[in-house]
């Protein structure tokens, strides 16, 4: 390992002005061009995996949530890069994005890692000639004979003196799912033991609930069997409750992290690259910059927004940049930002009322509402839909109208300032008289 091991990747080369301001949503463009920030966040990954590296496995796992909007699969994709830079032939590292509902089965887990660690082992030995062992052919056929095995199930492979068995279901058995997955992760460990592994998973609010996931999370948190792994669930506000739900009950100290808005400064420095990469310049630049972080207030969907309208206009005028093209960004930027927020709008399963309601209390109320309020406030709404309150948190924290505060449970906000302004002045009103 080298002295400063997964330090952030350099950023992603920016796409043709002409692309970028087409892929106007940032999970088109991929790894995120403007990536800037997220320090505090990126050390949280950074001390996993360096531990991972030194030996230090089980317990390690990571969890980064938000609301929708927020950057997580931005870090995420700048995680993964890391670990994809980071491997070299003396010190193999692999990232595997892994489905939610994948989750579900320990043999399809299993296969994903083997399947994507001899994906890596190979590139490996392709870019670097006569530094790697691509391991004997025997060890291959066992790759393909345990994969072959766990697809169909009930079969049993042996080999040399690995021992490597799939197993049936056991009969009789007070965890039968725990069984099964301790079982696979074991008959896997021979294969896998010379590489660290980051199994990534996005959308992780997502993750079905059940006994078999269950028996997966615990394999991929406390791994009994000594395969060098460390996971990643990226996920919307209420993943650490899923992940609990899981089986997860005691996530690592420090290692739950809820990615909020950007500081004045992060923010700053994403809408100058965008200035810097496309040539945006002119004597203007600093108040057109200055004037657009202002109007993302941090959020880093509404930094890549604003960025986008303001792109457009300066490619729309032949690159000029001047105070009064500002005003036309700042027009298009705010109504970017209001079709953001009708598209969240439109994902809750309340009427848009009942969400101006939550918006006019929280301002009198330092912007925070406790759970009880929101029962009380919310009851009307609820009792037409027969909906509980937490179903009804679950949705507005899903949709980014409510985020919980992180510094009491039980408590939330509106996440975005300019959100809530948006959700007081609906012209809408609930369908009876307070």
């Amino acid at each position: 390992m080298n002295e400063n091991p997964f330090p952030k990747p350099p950023p992603a080369a920016p796409l043709p002005l002409e692309d970028w301001l087409e892929l106007t949503d940032r999970a088109e463009v991929g790894r995120e061009p403007f990536f800037r920030g997220r320090d505090a966040e990126y050390e949280v990954f950074r001390g996993a995996v360096k531990s991972l590296g030194r030996g230090h496995i089980g317990g390690g796992t990571m969890i980064f949530q938000g609301a929708p909007g927020a950057g997580k699969t931005a870090l995420m994709g700048e995680c993964m890069e890391a670990v994809r830079l980071h491997s070299t032939p003396q010190d193999p590292w692999v990232a595997i994005l892994i489905d939610p509902d994948t989750l579900q089965s320990a043999a399809n887990v299993v296969m994903i890692m083997i399947e994507e660690a001899n994906r890596e082992r190979e590139r490996l030995a392709e870019h670097y000639p006569g530094q790697v062992s691509k391991g004997s052919e025997k060890m291959k056929e066992l790759s393909k004979k345990l994969v072959s095995a766990l697809s169909e199930g009930g079969c049993t492979v042996k080999a040399g003196g690995l021992g490597l068995t799939v197993h049936g279901k056991p009969q009789d058995t007070p965890n039968p799912e725990t069984i099964i997955a301790e079982r696979v992760f074991r008959d896997a460990a021979p294969l896998l033991g010379d590489i660290h592994m980051v199994i990534f998973v996005d959308e992780a609010q997502n993750i079905p609930v059940n006994q078999s996931t269950k028996a997966v999370m615990k394999c991929l948190h406390k791994n009994p069997k000594d395969i060098p792994l460390v996971a990643a669930f990226f996920g919307l506000s209420d993943t650490r409750r899923v992940l609990e739900k899981c089986g997860l009950s005691r996530p690592p100290r420090k290692r739950v992290i809820t990615l909020r808005r950007l500081t004045h400064e992060d923010t700053t420095n994403v809408i100058q690259s965008v200035f810097d990469a496309y040539s945006f310049k002119g004597s203007s630049q600093a108040t057109w910059v200055n004037a657009l972080v202002e109007l993302s207030q941090g959020w880093p969907q509404h930094a890549n927004n604003v960025s986008v309208a303001a792109g457009q206009v300066i490619s729309d005028h032949g690159g000029i940049i001047n105070e009064d093209l500002l005003l036309r960004a700042i027009q298009l930027g705010e109504e970017l930002k209001e079709e953001y927020y009708t598209y969240r709008l439109d994902a809750c399963s309340g009427h848009p009322w009942v969400y101006k309601n939550l918006a006019q209390e929280a301002q009198d109320r330092n912007g925070v509402l406790s759970w009880d309020e929101i029962d009380e406030l919310t009851q009307f709404a609820r009792s037409r839909k027969q909906q509980s309150t937490d179903d009804f948190l679950i949705d507005a924290l899903h949709a980014g109208v409510l985020a919980e505060t992180g510094k009491l449970p039980k408590h939330y906000e509106i996440p975005i300032p300019s959100f809530c302004d948006y959700l007081r002045k609906l012209p809408v009103n609930p369908p009876y008289k307070p």
